[in-house]
C-alpha cells in the first residue's frame, strides 16, 4: 500500500506535468504515468549511445528556484554560463530522484524539458528501472529542504540515509562511478566518517564540496605548492552551522597547498563576541591578516569591523604542524545592494603570510540570478566526472566537515575541543582545479539568465 506521503508527491509530480502543458506521451520519460503507478524502464546507459556524453544519475533532496539543486542541475541541462560564453556540458542527466517535492518545485518540470526520467526512488535512478548500475556517475545535492533540526540546532540533513543507498547500488552491481556530493559530507562528524570510508571500501571516485573555492578570487591568488603558510585566516557572513563548511572550504583550499602538505588538526575553539577581540587584541589571531582580508571587500559600509560588527565568531584552528589559521563569522558589514542596484549575495575573503609576503583576496560570488559561481563549480564536477581525478582530495572535505561540526559544538560548549580524529594527513589533488582568472563575473557570467522558454527560473523560492 502506498504511504499517504507517496501519493501526494505522484499527484503533485501529474500536476506538475499538466501545468506545463505537455501531451501525455512525454510521461514516458518520467517512469510514471499519470494514474500514479510506476511505469519501469529497463534500458541501460552507456556513454556511447549519448554522442560522447556522460550519463548522470542525479538525486536531491530538493529542487526549486535558486536551491544548489537548481543552481547545479539546471546549468547541466541548460549549459554553464561563463565569463567567455555559455558552455554546453558534456554531462547528460538521464534520471533523477528528488525526495521533497515542494509547491514551488522546477525540477520536475525542467527534467521533463530536457527528457531526463523522474524515478521513485534512488536506486530506480541509479539503475534505470534495472536490476544494475546503469549511469555513468552520479550527482547528489544534499542541501536544503524541509529536515528537523537535532539538539545542537545543525539541521538533520539524511545525506548518510541517501548516500547509502547509492553505495548500495555501487556494491550491489560489483562497480562504482564517480559521485559528486555537494557541501559537506554529513552534518555530523560520526556520519562523514561512515561516508568516507564505505567510499573507500568501494573505491568510489569521489568529489565534494562548495563552490567557494572555484570562485573568483580579487586579486587572484593561487599558492603555489610548496608555499610556507606561518599564518591565515578566512571569513565569511551567515550563521556557523550552515556556511562554517563554505569558509572552512575556502581557508583549506588555499592553506593545504603548503611545504610538507596537510597533516590535520589537533584542536579548535571557536569564540563569540568580545572573546574575539580579545584574541585579535591579544596577537592570538592576527589583525593585520584580518584587515588585509577585509580591505579586499569592494561592497562594504564606512567603519572598522571592531565599530561594524556587534556579534563577532571566530573559529580557532590548531594545526598539527603549527600553522596558525582561523576562520570568522562576520554580519553587519555588508552593503545589501550594489550600484548597479543587485543585491549583494555576500562576502568572501581570504589573507595569509606566505612565504614572508602578506597576500589577501576577494572571493567573489555572483549575485545575480545565474549564480554563475557555480558554473565553475560544475564545470569542476564535469571533468572529474570525465577524468575519474577530482580537483579536491576527498580528505580535504573529511576535514573540512569534521570542523564545521566541531566548531558548532564548540560554540554551544563554550569551551575548546580536542580533535585526534582530525589528524588527516593528504597531500593536494594532483589534478589542479579551473579557476576564473578574471577579478569577477564578466560576459556570459553576468548574463542574460535564464535562457529563452525557461523565465520561469526567478528569484521566488
Amino acid at each position: 500500500m502506498r504511504s499517504k506521503q507517496e501519493i501526494v508527491r505522484r499527484e503533485f509530480i501529474k500536476k506538475t506535468v499538466l501545468a506545463t502543458g505537455i501531451s501525455l506521451i512525454p510521461e514516458l520519460s518520467l517512469g510514471l504515468n499519470l494514474s500514479g503507478s510506476y511505469s519501469p524502464d529497463n534500458s541501460t546507459s552507456d556513454s556511447s549511445d549519448n554522442d560522447g556524453m556522460k550519463t548522470v544519475a542525479f538525486i536531491a533532496n530538493t529542487y526549486w528556484n535558486q536551491s544548489h539543486a537548481d543552481m547545479i542541475g539546471t546549468k547541466i541541462f541548460l549549459g554553464y554560463p561563463m565569463d567567455d560564453g555559455l558552455k554546453k556540458s558534456k554531462l547528460k542527466i538521464v534520471s533523477v530522484w528528488i525526495d521533497q517535492i515542494r509547491a514551488n518545485d522546477t525540477g520536475v518540470r525542467i527534467a521533463t524539458m530536457n527528457g531526463a526520467k523522474i524515478y521513485p526512488t534512488i536506486a530506480e535512478a541509479l539503475t534505470l528501472g534495472g536490476d544494475q548500475l546503469a549511469v555513468d556517475a552520479v550527482i547528489y545535492i544534499g542541501e536544503h529542504g524541509d529536515y528537523k533540526l537535532n539538539r545542537l540546532g545543525q539541521k538533520l540533513y539524511p545525506r548518510m540515509n541517501f548516500l547509502e543507498q547509492i553505495f548500495r547500488v555501487f556494491d550491489a552491481s560489483g562497480k562504482s562511478v564517480p559521485l559528486y556530493t555537494d557541501k559537506h559530507l554529513a552534518y555530523s562528524w560520526l556520519d562523514s566518517k561512515w561516508i568516507y570510508d564505505r567510499g573507500k571500501e568501494l573505491n568510489v571516485p569521489m568529489m565534494a564540496g562548495s563552490s567557494i573555492p572555484y570562485t573568483w578570487r580579487k586579486p587572484f591568488l593561487q599558492h603555489p605548492i610548496g608555499v610556507k603558510i606561518t599564518e591565515a585566516v578566512a571569513f565569511t557572513y551567515a550563521k556557523l552551522d550552515i556556511y562554517a563548511i563554505h569558509v572552512m572550504e575556502l581557508l583549506q583550499s588555499m592553506i593545504e597547498r603548503r611545504a610538507g602538505g596537510e597533516t590535520g588538526i589537533s584542536s579548535l575553539e571557536t569564540l563569540e563576541g568580545n572573546a574575539v577581540w580579545d584574541a585579535l587584541d591579544s596577537g592570538r589571531i592576527s589583525w593585520e591578516l584580518l584587515n588585509a582580508a577585509y580591505d579586499t571587500i569592494t561592497y562594504k559600509q564606512p567603519g572598522t569591523l571592531r565599530e561594524l560588527i556587534k556579534e563577532p565568531v571566530a573559529v580557532v584552528l590548531n594545526y598539527i604542524d603549527g600553522t596558525k589559521a582561523s576562520f570568522f563569522i562576520l554580519n553587519g558589514f555588508r552593503i545589501e545592494k550594489m550600484p548597479n542596484g543587485v543585491r549583494n549575495n555576500g562576502h568572501f575573503a581570504y589573507a595569509a603570510f606566505a612565504d614572508g609576503k602578506k597576500v589577501a583576496s576577494e572571493f567573489v560570488v555572483d549575485p545575480s540570478l545565474s549564480h554563475s559561481h557555480f558554473s565553475y563549480l560544475t564545470y569542476n564536477i564535469e571533468n572529474f566526472i570525465l577524468s575519474g581525478n577530482p580537483p579536491a582530495s576527498i580528505e580535504r572535505n573529511l576535514l573540512c566537515s569534521g570542523v564545521a561540526d566541531m566548531a558548532v559544538r564548540s560554540q554551544i560548549e563554550g569551551k575548546p575541543i580536542e580533535t585526534p580524529f582530525l589528524k588527516i594527513k593528504y597531500a593536494p589533488s594532483a589534478t589542479e582545479p579551473f579557476l576564473p582568472s578574471n577579478p569577477g563575473p564578466s560576459g556570459q557570467s553576468a548574463g542574460p539568465w535564464p535562457p529563452q522558454g525557461y523565465e520561469f527560473i526567478n528569484f521566488t523560492h
